[in-house]
């Protein structure tokens, strides 16, 4: 018979991963049942439009991407990332073996693989838009690019896994000490007060310019830094230590 002090960091993070990612499958079902309700809604319009009108002759144009699929998909994710630190989704982990420590880092591996998996839910519902366009509607489809790009899928992941990091960080941090928690409000309370005073004046050209590769991995790092406070806060919040 084994010993419970034998079992390792990891043993207890692999069992939490596979009870999690099965457990928490509502979630997926709730992106996908988002995004096919915005995309049939929304079919006509696309995710943004634009016209040209001159004397008898008016155009319009409906342009269709990812970008109305992607705001839906971070969405979810810094609400379900935010989901998983409550005492709901925390009764569940009593079913394994765990702390907070092993507890984060299971919460970490699932939002990373759930953000690859909404990346394909993405795609599919954009392409299941344009099937839709193609049948119900009487607008002249040009397709621009048939496939994405790899590079924008890897913008589009990096982008899910930062908000997913977020909203895991934000749920631990009002697990946390008091003092985590009183920094936490303040923090937030200063960023929102600076966003509305000079959200007029940030230009994210520059950034934006720059190439597919280089955006994800910045996003990437800091969805990395979010998820390691995450993990230090939870470490931090431990009831009791051997």
């Amino acid at each position: 018979m084994q010993s419970l002090t034998n079992i390792t960091l990891k043993t207890v993070v692999q069992k939490q991963v596979k009870w999690k990612a099965k457990l928490y499958l509502s979630a997926l079902i709730t992106l996908i049942t988002l995004q096919l309700l915005f995309g049939l809604l929304l079919f006509d319009s696309g995710s943004g439009s634009s016209g040209y009108g001159r004397g008898n002759l008016d155009v319009q144009f409906s342009i269709y991407s990812l970008d109305l699929f992607l705001m839906i998909a971070a969405f979810w994710a810094f609400i379900s990332a935010t989901l998983f630190t409550t005492k709901a989704f925390r009764i569940d982990d009593l079913s394994i073996i765990s702390s907070r420590t092993s507890c984060a880092i299971a919460n970490m591996i699932v939002i990373i693989f759930y953000s690859l998996i909404a990346v394909i839910i993405m795609v599919s519902s954009l392409y299941l838009q344009l099937v839709a366009v193609l049948l119900w509607s009487n607008e002249t489809l040009i397709v621009d690019q048939l496939i994405v790009s790899p590079t924008i899928l890897m913008v589009c992941f990096s982008i899910i896994c930062l908000f997913g990091a977020i909203g895991l960080l934000l749920g631990n941090c009002y697990k946390g000490p008091a003092t985590v928690k009183v920094c936490t409000t303040i923090f937030l309370v200063i960023g929102i007060l600076l966003f509305n005073l000079s959200s007029q004046s940030i230009s994210l050209a520059g950034f934006i310019l720059l190439p597919n590769i280089i955006v994800s991995l910045i996003i990437l790092s800091v969805a990395a830094l979010c998820f390691a406070l995450a993990i230090w806060i939870a470490s931090k919040s431990e009831v009791s230590r051997l």
